[in-house]
């Protein structure tokens, strides 16, 4: 799945987001494939593995059923991060991204990255539609034309378009290939640690009703 961070591919133009240009994160020189940096108080860091575990885990969704949007957060303590099991309308999860957290005192730096393995129902959501759409028809006829698979000649078509992107983070034969996200998926990925804070800062954690 999710691989801790590795050397980007070749011709790819990378991007951050980041909201606290005026913070500097020490941490970017040894990982420069982070995609998203984020700044939280040390405290409210520190209350997410507890809410996490307590109400949001991935781990819960077996015992209560899961919608989109429920139970999708994962935490991790070595190294210390949170990941993101983002749940598609047919309330499947896949792993989506994770955020790597680098204490410094009263804050806590986040490197984050997204990347999306093919068999996620989120793979092909940033193929252009037109692209997309022909896809399925493609597929159709090589596999009557060469008696080939025709789930393995899309999966191939598919993989032929990151890679003619340079968006494979992962592309070795008879694995799955990982993608790296777009902008617009690294900053659904920051909104979402966003509202997982705030939904945290409205909760009384066990540990403090005493």
């Amino acid at each position: 799945m999710l691989n801790m961070f590795k050397k980007d591919n070749k011709g790819t133009k990378p991007f951050l987001v980041n909201e606290q240009v005026s913070y500097k994160f020490a941490g970017l020189a040894k990982m420069p494939e982070t995609q998203l940096v984020m700044l939280v108080p040390a405290r409210t860091w520190q209350r997410l593995a507890e809410y996490v575990a307590e109400y949001e885990s991935i781990g819960l969704a077996g015992r209560f059923g899961a919608e989109p949007g429920d139970y999708e957060w994962e935490w991790v303590i070595d190294p210390e991060a949170i990941r993101w099991w983002r749940r598609a309308s047919s309330g499947q999860e896949s792993l989506f991204g994770m955020a790597l957290a680098v204490h410094r005192g009263d804050v806590v730096e986040l490197y984050g990255l997204v990347e999306v393995d093919e068999n996620s129902p989120h793979w092909v959501d940033v193929i252009p539609e037109e692209a997309a759409n022909s896809m399925p028809g493609r597929a159709k006829l090589a596999a009557r034309a060469q008696g080939g698979d025709e789930r393995q000649i899309l999966a191939g078509l598919y993989r032929d378009y990151f890679r003619g992107r340079g968006m494979l983070t992962m592309d070795v034969k008879g694995q799955l290939a990982l993608r790296k996200g777009t902008i617009r998926e690294v900053e659904r990925f920051r909104d979402a640690i966003n509202s997982l804070i705030e939904r945290a800062s409205k909760v009384k954690l066990p540990s403090e009703a005493q």
